[in-house]
């Protein structure tokens, strides 16, 4: 069967790869799956429930096809596991089956299923409604994108920092990782909005989130806005030779873009301070303690010379 060209009603469901796992134990199905997607997606084929559910957990796909009657475990079975793990939770599956009753339909789509295709199946249906699914995905994710991004510097915001710092400390606490965390802040904002006004203090916000931004990123490191001129950030110290050099790269990125701030008391021109503190996390210490301390750190610095660093490690070198 010739397959169809990708229409305006689907076409922006594959502007990304997305993942299929296709869980069936009949070969054959497998294949008219794999001829029907794998020119638009990343199709991966499993014939046992077992191994499927293995897959799913190491791909993480974007949709599963799941068939209900298989050996050693069904697909209804499966889903339920599939549902019960969180990480898999949100994953939706399609149930493409040879069970007929509505009977079986309705266990399938109360067991949590997005929707249910019995076979034999029309290739330009199983088509459409796929492409459907991914759809809603694709829209889900940019809604997803959009409600972690800062709509004035592009950077991930808070919402997102809670997200992905704590990603990052449980990781580093795995694995006895050292990390820095640490708080930006722009010196003297309040009176650069004053004197300059809000717009053009809005510039200046997003040529310093930047700045800094292409900084930390060469060091495998990520800035958010968290806050009016406030920036957190995290850094792996096992990336660098100095983490000191780092944030005074920092520093010094930031002055160097040569903006004018007359009213500042800390320089003439816009600068920033930084508090930070490296760890290995471990259960004796939270994420929330050690930014309290970046934030005294900060702190320091502000009621002090500003433009500097104030850098320590948790707990302090003996």
């Amino acid at each position: 069967m010739n397959e169809k060209p990708i229409t305006s009603v689907n076409r922006r469901a594959v502007d990304k790869l997305f993942t299929i796992l296709c869980i069936d134990d009949e070969s054959v199905n497998l294949k008219i799956l794999a001829s029907i997607f794998k020119d638009n997606y990343n199709v991966v084929a499993c014939k046992k429930a077992s191994l499927g559910f293995i897959k799913a957990l190491e791909l993480k796909p974007d949709l599963i096809l799941l068939d209900v009657l298989m050996p050693e475990e069904s697909g209804f079975e499966l889903i339920q596991k599939i549902k019960n793990q969180p990480e898999l939770s949100h994953i939706p599956v399609i149930f493409i089956t040879g069970l007929q009753s509505t009977e079986d339909e309705e266990k399938g789509l109360n067991l949590g299923a997005s929707d249910y295709i019995q076979k034999p199946f029309n290739y330009g249906i199983v088509r459409a409604r796929v492409n459907t699914h991914l759809e809603i995905i694709r829209q889900r994710k940019l809604l997803e994108k959009f409600a972690h991004v800062d709509s004035l510097t592009e950077l991930p915001n808070r919402r997102k920092w809670d997200i992905d710092s704590k990603n990052q400390w449980l990781f580093a606490k795995e694995h006895q990782k050292p990390l820095v965390f640490g708080i930006v802040d722009i010196d003297f904002f309040k009176k650069y909005n004053d004197s300059y006004g809000h717009q053009q203090g809005d510039i200046v916000l997003r040529k310093v989130a930047n700045a800094i931004r292409r900084v930390l990123f060469d060091y495998h490191g990520a800035i958010y806005r968290c806050g009016g001129e406030e920036f957190h950030f995290y850094l792996s110290a096992e990336q660098v030779q100095s983490v000191q050099t780092v944030l005074s790269e920092c520093l010094e990125c930031v002055t160097a873009l040569d903006i004018q701030h007359q009213s500042s008391l800390a320089s003439s021109l816009i600068t920033i301070s930084i508090g930070a503190v490296q760890i290995i996390p471990t259960a004796e210490v939270s994420l929330n303690e050690v930014m309290q301390l970046a934030d005294e750190k900060l702190y320091q610095v502000k009621n002090t010379t500003r433009n500097a660093i104030d850098f320590g490690h948790y707990p302090k070198p003996v």
